[in-house]
């Protein structure tokens, strides 16, 4: 890479941080003095990205001539008159600028800070001769210059082609401060000043993760897998395109690495980052002279970064546990501590939307208590056996039940090419071969035994009698994230009776206990209703280029992914969720018990009151009941029941008012699956302004509701997708203010 290029100037030694951050300062200088140029010579910078405004042109931008091109952007002011040099267009200047008219100072800087980013992106391709680094850079150099042509002036967020951060859970910055608590906690009591070092080092170890430049791909000396050198390639890229290339194009957002990648990343990247940290230990020449306290610090590097080595190398460390959490000895002491750990600590970003914050009240411990002794009792125990017997048995209650009684029985086997496998397993991996291949006669019997005795390929086992009677044949990719289920059969004989369900919860569990978290498999015709059953959707949640290459695809089969909770135990769900049903009824049985009472009848109506206020009837208020204040709704210069025409008149000059406003450009279009591939998963009823206008057009709108409906749909789905910090959320927040003072305007609004 060369040494011009923004990316090689921070050295992978960690000792180019200033040279980076003198060239990132003078990206910033630059930016700034264009900012600061007359308005004119602004649109001379953004009209040569600009498209010609004239019917039929695709000139992409306004070409100057070659005497043109050797003024100084700040001395050449345009005519209007003056024609592009582009040999398929020839417009006038004015044609490329005259849509941005209308643009404030700030829009324009927002564009040029763009434009910016785009030419430093250029640069850096010319320089690039990694084939990879090069395309991300060509990528994000489309993608601003796809902003600059919509005049999108918002922060971009890369969505699509490599997923959305953060990418795996818990963060590494979850994980570092996991490992001061769980080796150094006990040490914050006996020695807060050696705990306050390790904290200390903790710090200095995340900002070398987040200031650091990684090896390249093809640049890695640590010898690989197949495996792990496509998960270091994918999260490479990753970190490419939301934390290093953003420093230095600030039209990116950009991530902190400890905040979105988790222990894949951090296992690939760690020996690379502690041995320079290591190296930069052992050939300080200024040691001496650090403060007593700074060179404390200093030498307990070493212990720090094997403690941490050793850690990140068992796979069932806590630190790696989403729900680890660390036992403070007081409140107070508990307070001082958490200070103390918040390292490189900020609230994480919001990528999709904003939940509300659901405040509830536990129930009294007491009550608790007393509803779990009744549940708990041998009547009531009797009577919920026979109602789950008739009306409530899960489809996995039977086989729970002969696992119980230990007539049946699961076993995780497979074949193995370095160690002996016992003649157990292969009896079982034999017979669950031929429960493959009899209830499968669309798979050749040559590729089900190819898969079953591969030895990356394990068995789920259902045994029964001493025999296989069922199983699912399944591969690992533990660097990807997810399981392939190849094979999942039962005998015949032994079907209709929960075994499916039984064995899809076991490899669940089994999947859940290795930190895996999503099930993909192909499912033919007769498969997907199974499928869905066990919680499979053809709604494909993780990014394709996750799994492609990896899993193995089959004509006229459907793909279908299951995500998988972490808290689950899901042999047992169902029956926690049965036993959660019981406690809520008891719960409703013992607060009616509680207010239970007979109040005598309404005399009034024999006296001749006709109606009565409704919170006068006894016992209303008793049982929660609150009286609602209804909205008065003001007259309307036009009702439902007028003139059709009429009303259609005042809805098309109302849509063609909102479509002609400046903070209508994100709603005028159907949002395109193509750019924002998982805008359909979270919107289900989409709406636009193109989309009214065609209702409009074929008399749909009957009613005035009808069309302040959609509009409505229109904004609330813009706020249910993106966050308030973004544009279209603001540019919603406009348009709806808008739209309503137009239909107020035309009588056609109830104020509430």
């Amino acid at each position: 890479m060369s040494s011009n290029e923004p990316r090689n100037e921070s050295s992978t030694n960690g000792n180019g941080a200033g040279s980076r951050a003198s060239n990132i300062q003078k990206i910033l200088d630059r930016k700034q003095k264009i900012f600061q140029l007359p308005r004119t010579s602004k649109m001379v910078k953004i009209s040569t990205y600009s498209t010609c405004e004239e019917k039929d042109c695709r000139c992409g931008g306004f070409k100057l001539n070659e005497e043109q091109r050797k003024r100084d952007e700040s001395n050449y002011s345009p005519q209007n008159k003056d024609l592009c040099n582009n040999q398929n267009c020839g417009h006038p200047f004015l044609k490329h600028v005259c849509h941005l008219n209308d643009l404030t100072d700030e829009q324009l800087n927002k564009l040029l800070n763009n434009i910016v980013d785009m030419e430093n992106l250029y640069i850096s391709i010319s320089r690039q001769d990694d084939m990879d680094i090069k395309k991300v850079y060509i990528y994000l150099s489309k993608l601003l210059r796809h902003c600059i042509l919509t005049k999108s002036q918002t922060t971009v967020i890369v969505q699509g082609p490599v997923g959305d951060p953060p990418f795996e859970t818990p963060d590494i910055q979850k994980i570092v401060s996991n490992f001061v608590f769980l080796k150094y906690g006990h040490l914050r009591e006996s020695s807060k000043l050696d705990f306050q070092i390790y904290t200390e080092l903790a710090k200095n170890l995340l900002h070398c993760i987040n200031c650091w430049d990684f090896e390249a791909p093809r640049d890695r000396k640590e010898p690989m897998t197949i495996e792990e050198a496509s998960s270091y390639k994918i999260n490479y890229t990753r970190w490419l395109i939301f934390c290093w290339v953003p420093a230095f194009c600030s039209s990116l957002r950009q991530f902190k690495t400890s905040n979105i990648f988790g222990r894949t990343f951090l296992k690939a990247i760690y020996n690379f980052v502690s041995n320079l940290m290591l190296s930069k230990y052992n050939t300080d020449k200024d040691r001496e002279r650090l403060p007593a306290e700074k060179l404390i610090v200093f030498e307990s590097l070493p212990k720090f970064l094997d403690d941490f080595r050793d850690e990140i190398a068992n796979d069932n460390s806590a630190i790696f546990d989403v729900t680890f959490k660390p036992i403070f000895p007081s409140p107070s002491t508990s307070t001082s501590i958490k200070r103390e750990v918040e390292i490189n600590s900020e609230q994480k970003p919001c990528f999709k939307r904003l939940k509300k914050e659901i405040v509830s009240e536990d129930l009294p411990d007491h009550t608790v208590a007393k509803v779990l002794t009744r549940i708990n009792e041998d009547d009531y125990k009797a009577q919920m056996e026979v109602l789950n017997t008739v009306t409530m048995a899960a489809r996995d209650e039977a086989a729970k039940a002969e696992e119980k009684r230990n007539e049946i029985s699961f076993h995780i086997i497979g074949n193995s090419l370095v160690k002996p496998v016992s003649k157990q397993s292969m009896l079982w991996l034999l017979g669950l071969q031929n429960v493959f291949a009899h209830q499968l006669p669309g798979m050749p019997k040559e590729y089900i035994t190819q898969l079953v005795f591969d030895g990356k390929h394990k068995t789920l086992a259902l045994v029964k009698d001493g025999r296989p009677i069922g199983g699912i044949c399944f591969r690992s990719f533990p660097s990807q994230g997810f399981i392939e289920i190849v094979f999942c059969a039962v005998t015949s004989n032994q079907q209709v009776k929960g075994y499916g369900t039984h064995l899809m919860n076991h490899l669940k569990d089994y999947s859940n206990q290795h930190e895996i978290r999503n099930f993909l498999t192909f499912a033919d015709e007769f498969a997907i209703g199974y499928f869905k059953k066990q919680g499979f959707s053809k709604d494909i949640k993780i990014a394709r280029n996750i799994y492609s290459g990896f899993i193995k695809e089959y004509e006229g089969a459907t793909l279908m992914h299951c995500e998988l909770h972490p808290m689950i135990i899901y042999t047992q769900f169902s029956s926690v969720i049965r036993k959660q049903k019981e406690i809520v009824k008891e719960l409703i049985i013992q607060r009616q018990q509680e207010m239970s009472k007979i109040h005598p009848g309404l005399t009034c109506f024999k006296e001749g009151i006709r109606t009565i206020p409704i919170e006068s009837i006894p016992g209303l208020r008793e049982v929660g009941w609150r009286s609602v204040p209804r909205a008065l709704r003001q007259s309307r210069s036009m009702e439902e029941n007028e003139d059709f025409e009429k009303l259609a008149l005042h809805f098309s000059s109302v849509l063609n008012a909102v479509r002609q406003h400046q903070a209508s450009w994100p709603f005028l279009q159907p949002v395109s699956s193509a750019e924002v591939p998982d805008y359909y998963d979270h919107i289900k009823y989409p709406m636009d302004l193109r989309t009214m206008s065609d209702r409009l057009k074929n008399k749909y709108y009957v009613t005035r509701r009808l069309f302040t409906a959609d509009m409505a749909r229109i904004f609330s789905n813009c706020r249910v997708y993106n966050s308030p910090e973004t544009e279209y959320y603001k540019c919603a927040n406009k348009l709806e203010i808008f739209f309503q003072n137009k239909m107020r305007k035309l009588g056609l609004w109830d104020e509430k």
